[in-house]
């Protein structure tokens, strides 16, 4: 048995990262950062670089393991959290047409309660500067959570 310990080593290191990846989708760090020092450590093991005892393997591969969690903390927190997306443009609420209740531009935020929710109402871009009165209709072109983003209908 402890002829194989760097060789049970990668294989226990793959075993996280498949958990990790297949069963909590990157989720978590500590597995990825444990899967991946196991697999160096088992490497650096059958290369003679780390001796091959489990006191060794266990530590090496926890100390690797604290080194890449501390390393990989915010590049992996950044990616998590990820930037602004755009608008939903594929809701059912698209096309909606709504008649505002209290005046709406760029400057002045409206809301306007629809199905039990109060939503804020925010102009396209394609919109302009343009101000619209209380009583007047706009189309939904944008869903985000709580907010649509609307556009004056016009008249013909």
């Amino acid at each position: 048995m402890s002829i194989y310990l760097a060789e049970l080593t990668v294989i226990v290191g793959l075993l996280l990262l498949a958990v990790e990846v297949w069963l909590l989708g990157l989720s978590t760090i500590v597995l990825l950062a444990t899967g991946v020092a196991a697999i160096l450590v088992g490497l650096l093991a059958m290369v003679g670089v780390v001796p091959e005892t489990v006191t060794a393997l266990f530590s090496s591969t926890g100390i690797g393991a604290g080194l890449l969690t501390a390393m990989l903390w915010r590049p992996l927190k950044q990616l998590q959290r990820g930037g602004r997306r755009p608008d939903n443009r594929h809701s059912d609420f698209i096309g909606l047409i709504l008649t505002l209740s209290e005046p709406l531009s760029r400057e002045q935020p409206s809301t306007i309660k629809y199905s039990g929710v109060t939503w804020q109402l925010r102009l396209s871009s394609a919109a302009g500067d343009c101000t619209l009165l209380a009583g007047e209709q706009v189309k939904v072109v944008g869903v985000d959570v709580g907010r649509f983003t609307v556009e004056p209908i016009l008249s013909e």
